[in-house]
This record gives structure tokens, sequence and C-alpha cells, in this order.
């Protein structure tokens, strides 16, 4: 079944449904690849890779399919800390690096790639869209991917984002409701003043906007991409719904947790990278805010809890993973990549003529 709108065409897929592009290792080249071959558009998420690793992870998706896929990158930000918030955040974590059995972390510096070296590889790896994320690119970038054919896209919570994206020209929005999963994108003003939901966002984009609007956000299947198309979306990002698949790098034990998860469980904090993401809650989570622990600004306590992230996944321990997913987690469901976009298909048919029916 082909789906036509303008996110479909201008990618040249079958279906207008975006992988969303999870930086940290989810989105590996099996599971792009596998989204792109299904007829649907596979992003990968470099926010933490440097140059030489982008470009080797296009090589990898290019041996896998030979459709378009896409790739992710965040804004840099570096907000300043002094010497006393580091040894305060230090200090707030070093009870859960006893607990782990490691060191606590004595760098925070170079938290981040050069984001100069990661726009060089975007333009040479031939990928068909670059997204961003915390922000809009410079116009000299923006031109830079349109001299080579790349499309762009920019995470909006808000409609003043959404506006402030379409006046610098990008191709697309993506409109990530406060359902979503992972880091909230925000950057014009209070993350806690832009958390519209996916659905009231998408109707008040698709009214003001010409640019397309890609809804982002708790659609975990093809009744959520049914209710997004018919309030004006031109297609869906679905990141959660992916997680389990086989092909996703997601940590055994995360994907055990969405599976097992009933009901939403989910909390947006900052206390794992400094910036506002969400996930299911955890001891860490809970631990960490009861005490009003101290925390770095993104992306430097990112990089502070960075070991303990790595202990708690060597050692299967949950509790201080960062289990970043949206509100309708419950519905994962762990099929293959290609069987889910099959399933979302088969959903989205069903939902139209259900409503049909019940117009009649």
């Amino acid at each position: 079944m082909k789906i036509n709108t303008p996110l479909s065409e201008a990618l040249g897929t079958d279906i207008p449904l975006l992988l969303a592009p999870m930086a940290g290792g989810p989105t590996t080249a099996q599971l792009v690849s596998a989204v792109s071959n299904a007829g649907a558009f596979g992003q990968f998420g470099a926010a933490y890779l440097n140059g030489e690793k982008i470009r080797s992870s296009a090589e990898e998706i290019r041996t896998q399919t030979n459709k378009g896929f896409g790739v992710n990158l965040f804004i840099p930000e570096e907000p300043p800390y002094t010497p006393d918030d580091l040894r305060a955040a230090t200090s707030a974590i070093s009870p859960h690096c006893k607990y782990l059995g490691i060191e606590e972390p004595q760098d925070v510096t170079q938290p981040m790639p050069g984001f100069e070296d990661q726009m060089a590889a975007v333009l040479e790896s031939g990928v068909k869209l670059c997204s961003f994320h915390f922000g809009i690119p410079s116009p000299g970038i923006i031109d830079a991917l349109k001299y080579e054919n790349i499309l762009t896209a920019v995470s909006a919570t808000s409609v003043d984002e959404a506006i402030t994206a379409e006046t610098a020209g990008v191709d697309f929005i993506i409109a990530q409701g406060s359902e979503a999963g992972g880091h909230r994108g925000t950057w014009i003003g209070d993350w806690k003043n832009s958390m519209t939901g996916t659905l009231s966002l998408v109707a008040q984009l698709t009214e003001q906007l010409k640019t397309p609007v890609v809804a982002a956000g708790g659609i975990m299947d093809g009744r959520g991409m049914a209710a997004a198309l018919a309030l004006g979306a031109a297609g869906v990002q679905m990141g959660t719904a992916f997680l389990t698949c086989p092909e996703a790098g997601a940590h055994p034990g995360y994907k055990r947790a969405l599976l097992e998860s009933k009901s939403d469980t989910t909390t947006v904090t900052k206390t794992f990278s400094g910036r506002p993401a969400r996930g299911l809650r955890n001891r860490y989570i809970t631990e960490m805010e009861d005490t009003g622990a101290a925390i770095l600004p993104f992306p430097f306590q990112n990089k502070l809890t960075n070991s303990l992230r790595k202990a708690a996944a060597d050692t299967n321990d949950t509790d201080f993973m960062s289990l970043w997913a949206g509100q309708a987690a419950s519905l994962s469901r762990g099929l293959p990549a290609a069987q889910l976009i099959a399933s979302v298909v088969t959903e989205y048919t069903k939902a139209l003529e259900d409503a049909a029916q019940a117009v009649v």
C-alpha cells in the first residue's frame, strides 16, 4: 500500500513514517536499513558520533539498503557551570557510583563531538534528510544542505519554535508533543511551558504553517498515524515503537522493561543528562529527585553520568539506566521492523474504514 503525502513524496517512500533518530545506540544500521527497506524512512541518531563514525555508519547502512535514509544532530549548547557546581553534582551521584562499584567521574570536558566535524561528514554522507534537535542550524548550514540536495527538518515543541523554523526555510517541522520519549527539544522559553500534547500541537501547526508537519510523540500504531494525518500532518515519527525490535540496539533489559510495562510509568527528568527527557521511572531518578540532587546542565551532566549508565548496562541493572520512552510505551510489541511497519499500515487502513463507517 502506498500512502501519498508531502513527506512520502519528498522522501520517495511508500509510507509517511519516519524512524525517530534515537541517539546513543538504538538506531543501528540494521534497524535504519530495515525501516527503509520496508517502505518507511530510517534515520540514525548521530548526536554523540564524530565525523568519522557518521561516515562509517552511513556506509554501513548503504551496504544494507538502496533506499534513502536520514541522520539527526543536536544543535550544540554548552551553558556555563562552576567548579562548585561540578563538585556538588559529582557528590550527588557518588553513592550510586559506589553501589555499582565504579569510581566517581573526574572530567566532564569535551562532552560532545565537534559540530563542524559532524556537519562536514553529513554533507559527504549521501543522506536524504538531516534533522536537528534543540534548535535550528545557521542559514549557512541550511544552504549547504540544500546545495547537496539534503532535506532539512527541525523539532518544535511550540508554535513559536515552529514559526521560527519555518522562517529559517527548513523543509519539515517535527511536532514533538509532550508524550514523546527522550529529550525534550525545546529551544525557546521554559520547557515546562512547551508540553502541549502531540495532536493538539499538530492541529495548531497545520493551521498556521505552510511547511509540512510531522507528528511525533505517543504514536505507536496505525491508529495514531490515522489521527495525525486526519489533523493535517504530512506524516509521523515513531521511536519507542521500534525500540523493542530485534534490530534495535537498545539493551535487552531496556527492551524487557518496555515490553513488561502495563501503563504509563514514564516521567520527565533532568537527572541523567541535565536536559528534560521522558523515560521509565527507576530507582536512580526517584532517589536523585527525592534528595533534590545537584545537576549540571546538558551536555555536562550527560558526560558525568556516562560511566554510571555504562556500568548499569554491563551488570543488567535497569535501575540505573536511562530508559527513554514515550507515554504509550505499554503498546510496545517486540516485532521485527518490517512486520511492525506492515502492522501499522494495516491498522491505519482499518482506522480509516472504521471512521468512514461511523460517519454513515
